[in-house]
């Protein structure tokens, strides 16, 4: 089971405990502030996910993680709220997104390295078509051309809800209109 340091404090009482079973082995320190008290192996999407916890894989990673893409990304894609910190972390490439949109389309996927909380699809076709212009033309196409193919498994009324809750709508449902549908 993945720890931080608070998790830690709580669990074992004191710095100096924490120390004791990272040296008798009972605890393994993966990262500044992350641990584990298991011998199983743990993905950096697991590790990521517990030191963001309000975070959601995005755009890239979201994209290969429902297979739009087999381009495997540099950096994991991270969505947080719009007035969050930035993250000081050189594996993630970090998206800010409008405020109260954070958990519109949220859910967790199995993946070969365990469970991520990443966006639906629904979700991820109104971000093709927000970052549509900063995204390489050769992967925006790619992956658009995927979802014209896997347009069966998209949900129109869902995608409405969705759309609802963003700024520019109007405009993004233009462009799924010219582009998808």
């Amino acid at each position: 089971m993945l720890l931080n340091t608070k998790e830690c404090l709580a669990k074992y009482g004191s710095y100096y405990a924490v120390r004791q079973m990272i040296g008798a082995g009972k605890l393994r320190k993966l990262e500044s502030g992350i641990y584990s008290d298991t011998a199983d192996y743990v993905s950096v999407e697991q590790i990521l996910l517990k030191k963001y916890p309000a975070a959601v894989f995005t755009i890239e990673s979201a994209f290969f993680y429902h297979r739009l893409s087999d381009s495997i990304p540099d950096r994991y894609s991270i969505a947080t709220p719009a007035r969050s910190t930035v993250l000081a972390d050189r594996r993630v490439k970090q998206y800010f997104v409008p405020v109260g949109t954070l958990d519109v389309g949220k859910m967790e996927l199995d993946t070969v390295g365990g469970r991520v909380v990443v966006y639906d699809l629904e979700r991820m076709l109104i971000e093709l078509m927000r970052y549509r212009n900063k995204l390489p033309y050769d992967y925006y196409k790619e992956v658009l051309g995927n979802y014209r193919v896997n347009i069966d498994r998209l949900y129109p009324a869902k995608l409405d809800d969705y759309l609802s809750a963003f700024p520019k709508r109007d405009a993004i449902s233009r462009c799924l209109d010219q582009e998808v549908f």
